[in-house]
């Protein structure tokens, strides 16, 4: 029990329905679903580093982020990558909320990343990555 608590002490808080709520009151940042979706992946990561500061004082998630230069190729990577990593933290349901919908958007989407410029890519998913301490409670 005393390493269940710990492990919560560990991971940050977060709250979806806050993301929600930017999103709908930034329709002109958002008014893409697969901007949302890449920016969401931003929020994601944010997640992570977090994650791993708190238990190796270090983010070596980053490397995996080709310098902030991305493509769409990059994009299922990098999902994949991080859901990997928190569930090697926490537990497979840790933002569930968030991890649903960024796998329901990015596949719903794909058609639409794929025709997405990396430029429009990374900047998507900095922005994500650099609010996304705004979305913790």
């Amino acid at each position: 029990m005393k390493e269940e608590n710990n492990e919560a002490e560990k991971r940050p808080k977060f709250d979806f329905e806050k993301l929600q709520q930017f999103l709908s009151e930034n329709p002109s940042f958002s008014q893409k679903e697969e901007a949302k979706a890449i920016f969401g992946l931003g929020v994601l990561v944010q997640l992570v580093f977090s994650i791993q500061q708190a238990n190796l004082r270090s983010t070596p998630f980053q490397n995996k982020l080709n310098g902030l230069h991305l493509s769409a190729k990059d994009v299922n990577r990098i999902f994949k990558d991080a859901v990997e990593k928190i569930n090697q933290y926490t537990n497979q349901y840790t933002y569930k909320e968030l991890r649903e919908f960024l796998a329901e958007n990015l596949m719903m989407h794909k058609p639409e990343i794929d025709k997405m410029s990396n430029n429009e890519i990374s900047f998507n998913f900095v922005c994500g990555l650099e609010l996304g301490r705004k979305f913790k409670s």
